[in-house]
């Protein structure tokens, strides 16, 4: 094939994975991974050959449209430390973080173990790190419960799945009534002593691994 033939070919390809890294986007933020790689490839107009030569099955395509948004569960964390009262800072980081899970149920997946394990066990540590900034804080104030852990946030979210599925046949926005709920926990205020032993980063892969689709 010559150089100018090749060229075509190459722009066709770029352009095709873009098409099913987009309509990947929407599709498992609908249906999560219930979702098949084929459902992508008629999603995005393509066939299903032409899906399998860029992503060799849906987990591989699913960890590269997540990759940005788990990343922004980081970033939220950090951002989060700009407020300058410690308990309204967890607050912000939970509500922003719930707010796009109740909106991507492939997000929710990823995050409760149902999606690709390498990429779960490369960003828990990261949020974990992230996040134990929030809950230090807090507690120096007496805001947190002195019991609570940072690795306590994997189950906060992953217990919001219920209220993310009662939201499609009550109230899209349902799930802040529980996410309130399940702060309150959180406080220090009124706490009663938590079961030992409190999960580690390394923990939660498996504790979520039977994780609920919504």
């Amino acid at each position: 094939m010559s150089t100018s033939e090749s060229r075509p070919a190459r722009r066709d390809s770029v352009r095709n994975r873009q098409l099913l890294v987009d309509a990947a986007r929407e599709v498992f933020a609908e249906r999560g991974f219930e979702a098949t790689l084929d459902d992508v490839a008629r999603h995005a107009g393509l066939g299903t050959g032409t899906a399998y030569r860029h992503f060799p099955n849906k987990h591989a395509l699913a960890a590269e449209v997540l990759r940005g948004a788990t990343e922004q569960i980081v970033t939220d964390a950090h951002e989060a430390l700009d407020v300058a009262d410690p308990w309204a800072a967890l607050v912000q980081f939970f509500e922003r973080v719930a707010e796009r899970q109740a909106s991507d149920r492939g997000l929710y997946e990823t995050l409760t173990g149902q999606g690709d394990r390498e990429a779960q066990a490369e960003i828990w540590p990261r949020i974990v790190a992230a996040v134990r900034r929030l809950f230090d804080r807090a507690q120096k104030a007496g805001a947190v419960r002195p019991d609570a852990v940072a690795e306590d946030v994997a189950a906060v979210f992953a217990l919001l799945g219920p209220a993310y599925a009662m939201g499609r046949s009550v109230h899209p926005e349902v799930w802040r009534r529980y996410l309130i709920l399940l702060l309150d926990g959180l406080r220090a205020e009124g706490r009663r002593p938590l079961p030992e032993p409190a999960p580690t980063a390394a923990d939660i892969p498996a504790l979520l691994g039977t994780g609920k689709q919504f």
